[in-house]
């Protein structure tokens, strides 16, 4: 299990010194997906459904994926 996440979104609440992930966890999906469900807070929902609602998310290139996890600051 990776223990340490690298982020550049500086203005994500879970963005620490030296461009680390704070987050306890870390949902990565598809861009489709993401535009589909970008209403939905993380904290409205466990975990365990939200991946479950989405389901598996394929995606043909990195440049398509989104970090489900980012939050403001």
């Amino acid at each position: 299990m990776v223990t340490n996440v690298s982020c550049t979104v500086s203005n994500c609440y879970f963005w620490a010194q030296d461009n680390i992930c704070s987050a306890d966890n870390i949902l990565i999906t598809a861009d489709k997906v993401a535009g589909a469900h970008s209403t939905m807070a993380l904290g409205q929902e466990s975990w365990d459904n939200l991946v479950e609602k989405i389901g598996e998310t394929p995606s043909p290139s990195m440049a398509e994926t989104a970090c489900y996890t980012f939050k403001p600051r």
